[in-house]
């Protein structure tokens, strides 16, 4: 005993460091604390058993009547814990409270009976008793050594040996039982808490392992979750993507199923306009014009939304007039504001030409915006517009009216899709309130914003600001042809060379062409267009390409043209691409393919007028063709 740690009998500062298990960990701690009882346990008991034979084989004692009996209570505990012993190898170590009320009662009991043996043999002669007192000693530390693990395995073996013995020896009444008593009541103090303190260290070290163990499964857990999370994410990119394209497709396939029938609409009743000398019928046909226009604008917004969406809404760059653009914006309004009964003026802050570089497309399309909403919500009174270079990049358009004007609380969602501010169900207003949603957008992707101040009854002021780079002069070949005049045409100067294997839209396109005098010529698939482009007698000087025919489409025909003249040292015949679907992308291929201009259908007489005035009127021109092999053609007007 004197060989032990006295650190073992200090247990007051050590049990607060960790608190006995509790909650998740107090089943799994017990379940180990089981399984390395047994790691002592399994081979101990056979030990034990063989032990109390040799005992009872070898002992001297004056009570032989005591010991076959003792024997036979040693194997029948002996042989359940031995059965027990095997079960539970087998079993794979099981847990659970039954496993361990069973191990440590079977402990108790077989304690008891080498406690038993002790109480018996101490009253014998004071050499059996300093044999047997030592035997059981070694017992209990040993056992103790291996049952430490578990206090409770530990006291319901090594208590009853040790106490049981200790008590009898006491009753000797000489110095020896005296003497063995007390040491041995000091014994199982300091056994039991020695046999405490190993708990609680294999305590600690199985919570530290346990926490570490599902801080890794946490851990594990919470990669394989990133994991199924950035796997989820990515399915739904992809499905977002899917249904984005799909929208996008589904967007373009119905343009261009709309916009093919809504050519031939307009187109005829512009024919009919122009040919009709009845001033009933030319009221009645522009009607039709003024519906199938509405429907265009309709399609366009719905095309121009679904680019927003899908973040595919693209800003051109090109050089032009800022000024210059402004101005043919406000005449048109100028004369809509009139027919209204309305005054409207510009104000024009910038002198003169003021060159830039941006997309004066999308400059017209949000002024559209503006100027027509603010014409068309105003009955009586004034609509403006005004023009500022604020300095750099930055300028600014401010839009005022008279009109009705915007409550407070509508303001806060005039820029919302779909929505129309003070309309109601008795009274909708016209439109599908997509205009101010996208001339934001739009303005936004040029740098820009759109702010609005209104009020009720007495109008509105929008503010839209846009960067625009200054440019230090004008290109000398610009490639927007939206708005420039179209010069007269000489009659049978020039021979056009039209690609379209709709019937409707060759009628429409080949009226518009002869009125300008142009000597017309038709192929109704691409294959036909590129023998005809490429004879070596009567090359046209212009070919209008429909971009969708059967056979080799429209792209592929510009492709083939262009690799042969090319090969042959042919001049290069501007190709003018036709179609209803007027995507980016579109224009990105028609381009790419050697296309120079981009008419999207439907198309009027008068911007048909204008691309073959800059086309057909360009220094150089003649009716045996335009330019070289090498020139290079203008950007695609937008």
């Amino acid at each position: 005993m004197s060989g032990t740690p006295p650190i073992a009998m200090d247990t007051s500062t050590h049990e607060h460091t960790l608190p006995p298990a509790k909650g998740e960990f107090a089943e799994q701690l017990a379940d180990e604390q089981l399984r390395m009882v047994w790691e002592h346990a399994s081979i101990g008991t056979l030990v034990a058993t063989a032990f109390a034979l040799l005992m009872a084989w070898k002992l001297p004692t004056h009570f032989p009547q005591y010991v076959l009996p003792w024997l036979g209570l040693k194997l029948a505990i002996a042989l359940p814990r031995i059965v027990q012993a095997m079960v539970y190898n087998r079993r794979g170590h099981p847990g659970g409270k039954r496993w361990r009320n069973y191990t440590y009662g079977l402990l108790a009991i077989d304690g008891i009976v080498w406690g038993l043996a002790g109480a018996v043999l101490v009253h014998d002669t004071i050499g059996v008793a300093s044999v047997i007192l030592p035997c059981l000693t070694c017992v209990a530390i040993v056992a103790t050594y291996g049952l430490q693990a578990r206090v409770t395995a530990t006291a319901a073996y090594v208590v009853p040996i040790i106490l049981m013995s200790g008590v009898s020896v006491l009753f000797r009444g000489d110095e020896f039982g005296v003497l063995w008593g007390l040491g041995s009541m000091a014994l199982l103090g300091l056994l039991l808490s020695t046999a405490r303190r190993y708990e609680r260290r294999l305590a600690e070290n199985f919570l530290l392992r346990m926490k570490a163990s599902r801080s890794e499964e946490m851990k594990d857990a919470a990669l394989a979750l990133a994991q199924r999370n950035a796997e989820e994410r990515e399915h739904a990119l992809q499905l977002a993507q899917r249904k984005s394209a799909v929208k996008s497709q589904f967007l373009a396939t119905m343009s261009h199923e709309l916009r093919t029938p809504l050519h031939g609409i307009l187109g005829i009743a512009r024919l009919l306009h122009i040919e009709s000398n009845d001033s009933a019928v030319q009221r009645r046909v522009e009607l039709i014009e003024s519906s199938g226009m509405h429907l265009l604008e309709l399609i366009n917004d719905l095309l121009d939304i679904g680019r927003i969406e899908s973040g595919q809404l693209k800003i051109a760059q090109a050089e032009f007039d800022v000024a210059s653009e402004a101005h043919r914006v406000a005449e048109i309004y100028a004369v809509r504001a009139g027919d209204k009964g309305l005054s409207f003026s510009f104000d024009c802050r910038v002198k003169g030409e003021c060159w830039v570089l941006g997309d004066p497309s999308r400059l017209r399309q949000v002024l559209h915006n503006l100027l027509g909403n603010a014409v068309k919500f105003t009955k009586t009174g004034f609509v403006s517009m005004s023009l500022e270079h604020l300095g750099g990049e930055d300028y600014v358009f401010v839009v005022r009216d008279s009109g009705v004007g915007i409550s407070p609380e509508d303001q806060a969602h005039i820029f919302e899709a779909f929505r129309q501010v003070g309309a109601t169900a008795a009274r909708p207003f016209e439109g599908t309130g997509l205009g101010l949603t996208i001339a934001r957008e739009v303005a936004q992707a040029m740098g820009g914003d759109i702010t609005c101040r209104s009020a009720t009854d007495v109008g509105s002021s929008f503010r839209f600001t846009i960067k625009l780079k200054p440019m230090a002069q004008a290109s000398q070949a610009a490639g927007d042809t939206s708005d420039m005049p179209a010069p007269a045409v000489q009659r049978g100067e020039f021979q056009v060379l039209l690609a379209e294997d709709n019937d409707l839209n060759a009628l429409i396109a080949q009226a518009f062409l002869e009125r300008e005098g142009v000597v017309v010529e038709r192929a109704v698939n691409g294959r036909e267009a590129v023998r005809r482009a490429l004879r070596e007698v009567g090359r046209p000087n212009l070919v209008l390409m429909d971009v969708l025919m059967p056979g080799l489409d429209g792209v592929a025909a510009t492709r083939e043209i262009r690799a042969r003249e090319q090969a042959l040292g042919l001049s290069r015949v501007p190709v003018i691409a036709m179609t209803a679907t007027a995507s980016d992308e579109d224009r990105e291929a028609c381009l790419a393919a050697g296309m120079d201009e981009f008419l999207p259908k439907p198309f009027s007489a008068e911007q048909l007028g204008r691309i073959m005035a800059f086309w057909l009127h360009r220094p150089g021109a003649s009716a045996l063709g335009l330019g070289t092999a090498g020139d290079a053609a203008p950007p695609l007007a937008h």
